[in-house]
């Protein structure tokens, strides 16, 4: 078996050997990822085309162990928020129910550097006072299949912004896709974002070179669980 499967989304079925990591799938309406791992099983969008005669695929993002409670989301806000000058990370694992885990880490105002572990389902981390927005550093580094988050305007009303992630490619995804319960004093980012001059990282973020979010040993701190 190949690592990589390469499929056609024929109107009879799909069709092709599957591979043992990944299969790209080609389908009237373009072209897709899908994999399924451990946590999540996730089919996003690649590149759109128009091709006849091959049957329409939708995008799909289903968390393995179902939603995640909104008392993680709760509390990884309110730890961010204690100090909302610096960017923080957070990480929402499973082990026979789903925890939020605090590594060690060292941050600055532009830039947050942590290790995380292999059941991390989610990978949540904070812009500060800056805006909710994925930046060039941040699809370098988020290139595994996993769920990500970015919290920004601590100072104001928060704005949330949430993303799966099949190595290296992206697909939005809503709050209420990911979390049970309700969203409140937050909002959700929908608008097609525009960084302005005075949120671009500053002088002390990490050269393009290093690897901006991993650093270090992974110490965990177990904070709640299911």
């Amino acid at each position: 078996m190949n690592r990589v499967g390469y499929l056609v989304n024929h109107k009879r079925g799909i069709e092709g050997e599957r591979g043992i990591f990944y299969d790209y799938i080609l389908a009237s309406n373009g072209l897709f990822i899908e994999a399924r791992g451990k946590m999540i099983a996730a089919r996003v969008p690649v590149a759109d085309a128009e091709v006849r005669g091959l049957a329409h695929l939708e995008p799909k993002v289903e968390l393995c162990y179902g939603r995640i409670p909104q008392r993680f989301f709760d509390l990884a806000v309110s730890a961010m928020m204690v100090d909302t000058s610096r960017e923080r990370y957070m990480g929402v694992a499973w082990d026979y129910g789903y925890q939020l885990y605090v590594p060690e880490q060292e941050t600055t105002g532009a830039s947050v550097q942590y290790s995380v572990g292999s059941d991390v389902v989610l990978d949540l981390h904070s812009h500060g006072n800056m805006g909710a927005f994925f930046s060039g550093t941040d699809n370098q580094d988020e290139q595994g299949l996993r769920l990500y988050a970015v919290v920004g305007k601590l100072n104001e009303t928060p704005i949330v912004k949430l993303r799966a992630g099949v190595y290296g490619y992206f697909y939005p995804l809503r709050w209420n896709d990911v979390f049970e319960g309700n969203l409140t004093d937050i909002v959700e980012f929908e608008k097609e974002e525009v960084t302005a001059e005075s949120e671009l990282p500053s002088l002390d973020a990490p050269d393009p070179g290093h690897i901006g979010h991993r650093s270090g040993w992974l110490w965990w701190h177990r904070w709640l669980r299911r």
